[in-house]
Order: C-alpha cells, then sequence, then structure tokens
C-alpha cells in the first residue's frame, strides 16, 4: 500500500524505538514466555518395554502388525497474531502507543523467528495479514497499523472472536490492542448485563482455544488524572459532544469513580475468561508493562 510521507516517517520512527527499546533483557523474557510450549509429531517407532503406551499410535499398529510409537519433539515456535483496535476511541495517542506496542513485540517476534500476523478491526474485521517472519512482515503490519482509514469508527469485539474462532485453525498467542470500550465490552455498564456477559462468554470461548492476551490503552485525561481545565469532550464513537471542566474537584472524581468501576468490570471478566491482561498509559513507556505482564505469565 501507498502512504504518504508523514506516515513512512512515522512507521521509520516506530522502527528506530523498536530496535532501542528492545533489549537484551526483555528479549530474555520474550524467549521464556512467547515461545511454544507444545509438542510436535516429529515420526513413529515400534514400541519398546518401558515407553509410554499413551503414545501407542493404535492405527499405525494395526496396519504394521506390531505396536508403534508417536515421537515428538518440542515446539519452539508460536504462532503469534496482532489484533488492533481501529476505532474512532483509539485515534491520537492511544494510536500512537498501540503502534510502539506493536512495533517493539514484533521486533522481538522477528528476532526470534516467531511468525506473527495481524488484524485490524472495528466493528467489522476492516483489515488481516496472515501469519509470517521476518523484517518485511513486520513493517507490513505497522504500515497498514497508521494507514488506510478504518470504515467504521466504532468498537465490537463479536467479529474479531468470530474470526478467530472460525478463521484461525491452528492454536496461537492473540494479543488484543485495544481501550476496550465497545459496545459489547466487558467494561461497559448497561446493568451489569447481557451483553457485558455475553462478551465474557465469547472471551472465554476464545481463550480456550487460544493463548489470548488483552493489552488495555488508556488516556489519563479521560480517566481524571490530569487537571487540563475547561475541556471539549467528544465521543468519536456516537458524535456526542460536551464540555468538561477538568480543573473541578467534583468532576475529576466522577472520572476517577467511572474509570474504577470501569478497570474493576475489566479485570473481572478478564479473569473469568481466563485471560491475562495489562493496562498501558499514553505518555508512558510501554517496556516496564511489558516486562511486569511477562513476569506475571513465568509465575502463572
Amino acid at each position: 500500500a501507498m502512504i504518504d510521507a508523514a506516515l513512512r516517517q512515522r512507521v521509520k520512527e516506530l522502527e528506530v524505538r523498536a530496535l532501542r527499546l528492545v533489549s537484551h533483557r526483555f528479549m530474555g523474557e520474550w524467549e521464556s514466555n512467547m515461545r511454544g510450549q507444545g509438542l510436535e509429531f516429529r515420526d513413529l517407532r515400534e514400541y519398546v518395554i518401558g515407553d509410554d503406551i499413551r503414545r501407542i499410535d493404535w492405527k499405525a499398529t494395526a496396519r504394521s502388525g506390531r505396536a508403534q510409537l508417536r515421537q515428538f519433539t518440542e515446539e519452539r515456535q508460536q504462532r503469534i497474531w496482532f489484533a488492533l483496535d481501529r476505532s474512532a476511541s483509539m485515534n491520537g495517542p492511544k494510536a500512537r502507543l498501540a503502534g510502539e506496542i506493536l512495533a517493539v513485540l514484533g521486533w522481538a517476534a522477528v528476532t526470534q523467528g516467531d511468525p506473527f500476523g495481524l488484524v485490524t478491526f472495528t466493528d467489522t474485521i476492516e483489515k488481516t495479514i496472515q501469519p509470517a517472519r521476518g523484517e518485511a512482515a513486520l513493517w507490513a503490519a505497522i504500515e497498514l497499523s497508521v494507514s488506510d482509514e478504518p470504515s467504521s469508527v466504532r468498537t465490537s469485539f463479536a467479529p474479531l472472536f468470530n474470526f478467530f474462532m472460525n478463521s484461525v485453525r491452528t492454536r496461537s498467542t492473540v494479543i488484543i490492542l485495544s481501550d476496550w470500550t465497545g459496545t459489547d465490552s466487558p467494561s461497559t455498564a448497561t446493568a451489569a448485563s447481557a451483553a457485558t456477559a455475553t462478551a465474557v462468554k465469547r472471551l472465554g470461548a476464545l481463550a480456550l482455544a487460544h493463548d489470548v492476551i488483552a493489552l488495555r490503552l488508556r488516556d489519563p485525561v479521560v480517566q481524571g488524572s490530569v487537571h487540563a481545565g475547561l475541556a471539549p469532550v467528544v465521543d468519536p464513537e456516537t458524535g456526542a459532544r460536551f464540555w468538561v471542566d477538568l480543573s473541578s474537584r467534583q468532576n475529576l472524581d466522577l472520572l476517577r469513580t467511572a474509570e474504577k468501576n470501569r478497570s474493576a468490570a475489566l479485570a473481572l471478566a478478564f479473569r473469568k475468561a481466563g485471560v491475562r491482561n495489562q493496562t498501558f498509559d499514553v505518555g508512558t513507556d510501554c517496556i516496564p508493562p511489558l516486562m511486569d505482564l511477562f513476569r506475571r505469565r513465568t509465575r502463572a
């Protein structure tokens, strides 16, 4: 795809930053957490006394007339899918942070030779890049993440979950980058509702089929952490406009309470679904939260 000079410069900036941030220590955490942990079939050999009878291939045994044992090698590569929310609520600083996280994790995958793909979504699947290895695959993914206007401004996770359940047959690590504020997000406060329960159920089903990691991106201004005076606020997904006095203690308290409730709802939903998660704040370094996520995965 052709992109203009400004976007090409952004891709280059992400490349340089990813190279700088991906340290040897980070790569060690990546290798111990993100490499394949399963067994891959290699070949058959004849059974000998003392072998694990659970590995006998009974069909091969029937064909040959002798007990045949399946042999395996440790699977050392993990197929990785990045899922990037391109809805309007992810524009601006959150989109830049998401691009940086994608570049860092993608570069780690390139360094280890792990195949990775990208799917971008709103309330529909926007674009996909099938898993591949190498730098060319990474920069194609980054270019897609910062170019191509999405077809919708809204967020729905149902099409994303359906994509992975129906189209991705090989068990993979699925890393979802989003602010998790869609109409069917588990953080939506509609009466603790059926929509939330359905979203949790779908997320749980996805987590049974794949290793799912939820990365949540937050804007400190929106969560009441910044005193910014009178500010125009637009809901990017509905177009609703209103002014908020961010110097008002009462308004800041309301924003903090809303953020606290939203975070609690998401934490509960992720826990119920068996999904590991991490939160990233706009304006902060993405590496410490990633390292924290990897360490918690190691201890789990």
